[in-house]
Order: C-alpha cells, then structure tokens, then sequence
C-alpha cells in the first residue's frame, strides 16, 4: 500500500512538472509570435513562477484524475495483464484529455489551461497524464528487466 502511494505521489509530481513547463512554453511562444523578446533568464523565472502558481492547480486536476484513471487501468490489467503498462500510460492519457475536456465545459472562459487551446497543446498536456500512469506503473510494478537494471554510480 505504501509503495502504491509513493508510486502515486511520484506520478502526480512528475506529471505536474512536465504538463507545468508545457504550459509556460506554449505561454511564452504565443508571446513571442506577438514580437516580444524574452530572454533565457526571464523564460527561466517564468518557469519558477508557474511551477509555483499553476503546478498546484494542475495538481489539483491530476490528483482525482489519475486516481479514477488508474482505477480503470487496474481493472483492465487484471483482465488482460500483459498489458498492464500499456493500460496506464493510456488510463493516464484519456483520463487527463477527459479531464480537461470537463473543466473547460465548466469554466468561464474557453479553455482554463491556455496551451489546450491548440491541438498539440491539448496532445501534449495529456501525455502528461500518460508520462504519469508509466511513471506509476514503473515505480509500483516494475518489470523484471527494470529491477535488474544498475543504479548510476
């Protein structure tokens, strides 16, 4: 049960950095097609502030997500158990796609995370969730191969 909640935390951390960078990357290029120049050090405290700011909030939306997701996943590798990474990274996937197709049907404005307003910020934010059901999958189920591997020195 322990390595099941650290496989999760990880997950949803992971996920949150990765989907959090994203997001500020799309945030930034749609700034510079407008002719701003920013500089690396600027891009740099930009990260730093979104992972501060809208991490959590991503976090937020991951947390239930994931859980639902890797519920489904679970039920499906119990059926079909050679597929069991593969159910998670998908579970994670459309879990998160779903997710976010809900909370922009719910929230004021058209979309609540800006770089879903493309289709391959949409794509990338939700592979977010599927880099979050290997991460997890990897950390609680490891294959055999991957416990045989040799740590860095």
């Amino acid at each position: 049960m322990v390595r099941m909640f650290i496989a999760f935390l990880c997950a949803v951390i992971g996920a949150t950095l990765v989907g959090t960078v994203i997001q500020t990357q799309f945030n930034l290029a749609e700034l510079t097609a407008l002719s701003v120049d920013i500089d690396m050090s600027t891009r740099m405290a930009t990260i730093l502030h979104d992972l501060l700011h809208f991490g959590p909030v991503f976090a937020l939306i991951l947390t239930p997500t994931l859980l639902i997701a890797f519920i489904v996943a679970r039920v499906l590798s119990h059926l079909m158990p050679k597929f069991e990474r593969a159910w998670f990274i998908i579970g994670g996937g459309v879990g998160l796609a779903c997710a976010f197709s809900i909370v922009d049907s719910l929230a004021p404005m058209p979309t609540l995370i800006a770089a879903n307003r493309t289709l391959l910020g949409f794509l990338l934010m939700s592979a977010t969730g599927a880099f979050a059901g290997w991460i997890f999958d990897r950390l609680w189920h490891p294959q055999p191969q991957e416990l045989a591997e040799e740590l860095p020195q």
